[in-house]
C-alpha cells in the first residue's frame, strides 16, 4: 500500500510520537523506516524529540474517520515539520558562528565534544578522523591546534556550506529522490548561483580594498568634522556612509567606531552612537548595493533592484525617523 493511502490508528500514533518519537517509533509503525533509522541515529541531537512535540500537536488536530484512523501522510503534517524544521536550521546556523567558548569562561562543552568525537575508535581504527575528517583538537603542551572539523561556535561559512550540502543528500534520501536526479539539482542550483556568486565576491573585493585603504575612515573623519563634538546628524550620515562602503558589520564597527572614539571624548554619549551604527547599519543594508545579502535575495527571486528600492524606500524613510528621534530621546537623557 502507497503511503498516500496507508492508515494509521490516530490514538496510537499520537501516543508513540509523543513517548518513543525521539527514536521514530512513530515512524517505524506508519511504516517509514528510513524516516525512523534517521531518528534513531540523531536521537542525541533532540532534533527528533522537538520535531514528534510539533507533530503530536498537529496529529491532535487531524480528523479521525470513522474506524479512528488518520493518513500516515498530510499536508498540515508537512508544513508543519517543514516550519519547525526551518526554525531548528536558522537557530543552529546562528548558534554555529557563535564562539561561545569566547564568550563563556570555563565552557568547554563543544570542544570537549570535539575531542571526543575524534577518538571513538572500532580496535584501532579511528571512524571520524579516517572517514569524515579529523576534528579540531588542542594540544595543552604546546597549544596548537590539529584537524578540519571545526568545534561547534567556531564555524566557517565552509563549514556551514559543507553541513548544507550533508543536509540536503539527507532531505534528498529520505524523499526517496533518485541519485542522478540529486547531481542534476545540485548541478542546476550551481549554475544559477554561479552569476550572483562572482557578483558577491566582486563586491567584497571592492569593499576590503576600500577598508584596507582607510577610504571610510576618511570619509567618516570628514563627515564628524562638521560639527564640533557629538552631533546625531553628522553620526547618522556617517554610518549611513560607512556602513555603504564597509558592507559587513564587524568591519564596519572596527574601523568607524575609532573614529566616533577618538573624536568624541565623552563616554556618556558612547550608548548613542552605538545605537545610532547598528540601527543605520541594519537599515542600509536593507537597500544599499553593497549588501551581498540583499543583492543574493533580490537576485534569487528574480527581483530587480530599482523594484525593490521603490517598494522599500518609505518603510526605510519611516524607521530613519524613528532611529533619529530614538537617538534624541536617549541624547536628551544622558
Amino acid at each position: 500500500m502507497k503511503d498516500s493511502n496507508r492508515k494509521v490508528n490516530k490514538v496510537v500514533y499520537a501516543i508513540l510520537t509523543l513517548l518513543l518519537g525521539t527514536f521514530g517509533i512513530n515512524k517505524f509503525y506508519a511504516g517509514k523506516i528510513k524516516a525512523g533509522i534517521l531518528s534513531i541515529l540523531f536521537c542525541w541531537t533532540l532534533i527528533p524529540t522537538i520535531l514528534s512535540v510539533a507533530e503530536f500537536i498537529t496529529v491532535l488536530t487531524e480528523k479521525k474517520d470513522k474506524d479512528g484512523k488518520i493518513p500516515v501522510n498530510s499536508s498540515r503534517r508537512t508544513n508543519v515539520l517543514f516550519a519547525v524544521s526551518l526554525v531548528i536550521f536558522v537557530l543552529f546556523i546562528i548558534g554555529s558562528i557563535i564562539p561561545w567558548e569566547s564568550l563563556f569562561t570555563k565552557f568547554t562543552i563543544f570542544t570537549d565534544f570535539n575531542t571526543w568525537l575524534g577518538d571513538i575508535k572500532i580496535g584501532n581504527y579511528n571512524i571520524f578522523s579516517n572517514i569524515i575528517g579529523s576534528p579540531v583538537k588542542l594540544d595543552s603542551t604546546t597549544g596548537s591546534t590539529s584537524g578540519v572539523i571545526n568545534a561547534f561556535g567556531s564555524w566557517t561559512i565552509t563549514d556551514v556550506a559543507i553541513f548544507l550540502l550533508i543536509i540536503t543528500a539527507v532531505i534528498a534520501l529520505c524523499s526517496k529522490i533518485k541519485f542522478n536526479d540529486f547531481i542534476a539539482a545540485q548541478t542546476e542550483g550551481i549554475k544559477k548561483i554561479l552569476p550572483v556568486a562572482i557578483t558577491a565576491m566582486l563586491i567584497s573585493i571592492v569593499l576590503v580594498i576600500m577598508v584596507t585603504s582607510g577610504v571610510n575612515v576618511t570619509i567618516a573623519n570628514w563627515i564628524l568634522s562638521w560639527a564640533k563634538g557629538f552631533n546625531i546628524a553628522t553620526a547618522t550620515l556617517s554610518s549611513i556612509v560607512g556602513s555603504v562602503i564597509t558592507g559587513d558589520f564587524y568591519y564596519f564597527t572596527s574601523t568607524i567606531g575609532p573614529v566616533f572614539t577618538s573624536l568624541i571624548s565623552n563616554t556618556d554619549y558612547y550608548g548613542v552612537i552605538a545605537l545610532i551604527m547598528q540601527g543605520i547599519y541594519n537599515l542600509t543594508m536593507i537597500i544599499a548595493p553593497t549588501s551581498v545579502a540583499l543583492i543574493i535575495g533580490l537576485y534569487y527571486l528574480d527581483i530587480p533592484y530599482g523594484k525593490w528600492f521603490k517598494y522599500i524606500w518609505k518603510v526605510l524613510l519611516s524607521l530613519l525617523i524613528i532611529i533619529i528621534i530614538t537617538s534624541i530621546i536617549v541624547f536628551a537623557l544622558v
